[in-house]
């Protein structure tokens, strides 16, 4: 048995747009039959972690909704430590409300705004007005600071650009939750007992992923499919344990057969 456990980003790494990466699939049921663990650690905030987890099944991924941890679970976890009972939640998918079941959603100066990426849902009357919000004292907690993902369709604005925008506009600094934060990397190896030097992050984003993985003692991975740039890796500060093509080269890296 290898002592050694693998998390992956999904979004860029897994899949892409409506459809698995090529190799995906195959590279993750090889670690399986190798004993090695695997869990999944994701910024997405644009469905919840079932309704992801449902989307990926119809892909052909064979997965469980416990291997995947996600920025809102951490984001719940947060505002609990930080004893909030009101929140303003902003995110696309409704039936993320459920994990926030422990607060008030609709107090009309919440003592935190907790912004996930709305995509074209982001407009000048919604800024507008969390902007207010935050100037009568909401906190700024950001589900990810992610520049821009890559959608299928090319490269878009993610919800960095506008969590940027309204702490320029309030001159105040946002708590951010998931990657590159170190709560989302600790909380998923977790149950695993192994050192942080024995397990591996496989992603395509140069800060959230790889700088994560670093700051933690982590091994990192870094694949040229999702958002990877050539230009962006060469102008970080962050550098990655390993570069491979896909998600489809890692057996070979780690010697598996």
């Amino acid at each position: 048995m290898h002592d050694i456990g693998i998390l992956f980003d999904l979004d860029g790494v897994i899949y892409q747009g409506d459809s698995l990466i090529s190799g995906a699939k195959e590279s993750i049921n090889l670690l399986r039959q190798n004993n090695i663990p695997c869990r999944f650690i994701t910024n997405t905030t644009r469905m919840t972690k079932k309704n992801l987890v449902t989307k990926l099944q119809a892909m052909g991924l064979t997965l469980k909704v416990n291997e995947v941890f996600a920025a809102p679970h951490a984001a719940v976890e947060y505002c609990k430590n930080m004893e909030y009972t009101t929140i303003d939640l902003v995110v696309p998918d409704n039936e993320m409300e459920e994990d926030f079941i422990d607060f008030d959603l609709h107090a009309e100066n919440p003592q935190a705004i907790v912004l996930g990426d709305m995509g074209n849902l982001f407009t000048f009357d919604l800024l507008n007005a969390l902007f207010k919000k935050i100037l009568n004292g909401a906190e700024i907690v950001a589900m990810h600071k992610n520049k821009y993902w890559h959608s299928g369709n090319g490269l878009t604005l993610d919800l960095g650009a506008f969590v940027a925008a309204l702490e320029f506009a309030t001159e105040k600094e946002a708590v951010v939750i998931g990657k590159p934060n170190p709560h989302l990397f600790q909380l998923a190896v977790k149950p695993w007992g192994l050192s942080f030097q024995s397990i591996y992050m496989v992603g395509d984003d140069i800060k959230g992923d790889i700088g994560g993985a670093n700051n933690v003692g982590m091994q990192s991975i870094l694949v040229k499919t999702g958002k990877y740039r050539e230009e962006s890796l060469k102008r970080s500060e962050i550098t990655p344990d390993f570069i491979i093509n896909s998600v489809a080269d890692l057996p070979e890296l780690l010697q598996l057969n």
